[in-house]
């Protein structure tokens, strides 16, 4: 069974893994490298002039926070990161509700039994196998054309997450699709994206496992 979030006294449910980092970066802190969750979100949403800047996780309202832990318990995709921008630009506002809509599609007035019965089933998603295909490659081989450094080390994938950002923000739609794909995939296959910023070449070689670019 899928291990509930207690914080403060609230039980959520655990956050579905293709949301990766970015989830802490909605749900718990937000830091000052939130730039990579901001463009993962535009480009899944789909919502070209979604900005985060002046969001704050700890200003999260009591139903927005409810909210915000039913979408990330599901599969991230067009809907559930349309919800996320929402909640997040009423946070940017200082509106302290949500959006009626969105309440209905992913059910966050609910108790903690609903939840543990209902909300936590929406966490359970196949993780993809990549039969053919190791999750880290596509990953690794875009890194490795655009010359971004990534060393991974014991499931965790080292990268600037502003140069990562810039590359989600890219003028091509064929690389940002190629390359969100790839975070996705990471995220499924239960990688975890961290900071390091200013990361080298020769860095990345030096820390990494045997994965590096």
């Amino acid at each position: 069974m899928t291990d509930l979030k207690n914080v403060d006294g609230h039980l959520y449910p655990a956050f579905h893994r293709g949301w990766g980092g970015f989830a802490e970066e909605l749900f718990h802190y937000t830091s000052r490298y939130y730039l990579a969750t901001e463009a993962f979100l535009r480009h899944l949403s789909q919502i070209e002039d979604f900005a985060m800047s002046g969001y704050k996780a700890a200003h999260l309202a009591g139903d927005q926070r409810d909210l915000m832990a039913a979408v990330l318990s599901c599969a991230p995709d067009q809907r559930s990161a349309s919800a996320a921008v929402s909640i997040v630009a009423a946070v940017i506002c200082g509106e302290p509700g949500v959006e009626q809509r969105w309440v209905e599609v992913f059910g966050a007035r609910l108790d903690a039994a609903s939840r543990r019965e209902g909300l936590v089933e929406q966490a359970h998603h196949p993780v993809h196998d990549g039969a053919d295909v190791a999750p880290l490659d596509p990953f690794l081989n875009i890194a490795e054309r655009l010359q971004m450094p990534v060393a991974v080390h014991d499931h965790h994938v080292e990268v600037c997450l502003q140069s990562l950002a810039r590359h989600l923000d890219s003028p091509s739609s064929a690389l940002r699709s190629n390359l969100h794909n790839a975070v996705l995939q990471l995220h499924d296959a239960g990688y975890v994206l961290r900071n390091h910023p200013h990361l080298t070449h020769s860095e990345a070689h030096d820390i990494g496992d045997d994965d590096a670019v």
